[in-house]
């Protein structure tokens, strides 16, 4: 399974995701850190990738594009939160969670807790 982190997701998340073996990249990495949701979709659906980003935007281009989707985990954290605080959510949660279940879901990680939606496409 591979993860691609969106522009807004510290670079530093990066290593997070590596420490776990999981495959991941940031669109900084592949030209994309200006590109459109769409262009990020279109990537990660390229690469079958979930994408981990903080824009809600997400979630209905997820459920409403016609693209084969991998699945999104949108970050709701405060948004004073600073990187470390960002990582270190983050970290709980890919500790924790059955990552198998990431695919073709969107799942919403909020501070403490998280929630897990199926997809169709």
């Amino acid at each position: 399974m591979r993860f691609l982190l969106d522009a807004n997701v510290p670079y530093s998340s990066l290593k997070i995701f590596e420490e776990l073996n999981l495959k991941v990249i940031h669109v900084t990495d592949v030209g994309l850190s200006g590109a459109s949701d769409t262009e990020i979709l279109y990537y990660a659906v390229k690469r079958r990738s979930i994408i981990i980003t903080k824009d809600l935007d997400f979630g209905t281009l997820t459920v409403f594009s016609k693209l084969p989707t991998y699945g999104v985990v949108i970050l709701r954290l405060p948004f004073s939160f600073r990187a470390e605080e960002i990582n270190a959510t983050l970290k709980n949660f890919l500790e924790t969670v059955d990552i198998k279940k990431l695919h073709k879901s969107i799942t919403v990680l909020e501070l403490g807790k998280y929630r897990i939606r199926k997809i169709g496409n």
